[in-house]
């Protein structure tokens, strides 16, 4: 199982790369620009997974205290809440940390010991609720709502009128 989930870090890492190379370019009105989406930007968007997959890994790394890619990484110590303001004066911050973010994303999967993929992680949920799920199971999960926000991504980017196709698993796997 854990060579799933070490494909599914490699592939969000690539994707995430492919969108960045794409977002980057584009005008600072079209990576802020409101739409009525859930996420009403492309940044706010990007901005959501990232600051996931901050808390993700930081509900990882108490759960496996010897992880060296987690216990190494600055980037886990970043609050939340100040991310939006640290990317508001300058949005373009956002892409270092991203790349970033994916190189612990994979080191941490990549050290992942299999034996403990069945095992169970508590930790508390955006709503302050306790939560006690198998590490396989939220593994799953946190790499779906990638894809998931990623999708969203794809019809913003459609929205500002910019080509794109960067989803495709079988290339990237």
């Amino acid at each position: 199982m854990k060579t799933l989930f070490q494909a599914f870090a490699r592939y969000n890492g690539s994707v995430n790369r492919s969108i960045l190379e794409i977002v980057e370019p584009l005008k600072k009105e079209q990576v802020m620009m409101e739409t009525k989406a859930y996420y009403p930007s492309i940044f706010e968007t990007l901005l959501h997974n990232l600051i996931a997959d901050l808390n993700w890994l930081k509900r990882y790394r108490d759960a496996f205290k010897e992880n060296k890619g987690l216990n190494n990484s600055n980037l886990i110590s970043l609050e939340d809440k100040g991310l939006r303001k640290e990317f508001e004066s300058d949005y373009t911050k956002f892409f270092q940390y991203r790349k970033q973010m994916d190189d612990v994303i994979i080191q941490f999967v990549n050290e992942l010991d299999e034996s403990k993929l069945g095992s169970v992680i508590r930790y508390k949920n955006y709503k302050g609720e306790d939560i006690e799920k198998e590490i396989w199971k939220t593994l799953l999960h946190w790499f779906n709502h990638q894809t998931h926000h990623r999708g969203q991504v794809s019809v913003l980017l459609d929205m500002v009128g910019v080509d794109h196709d960067f989803s495709s698993m079988m290339t990237r796997i």
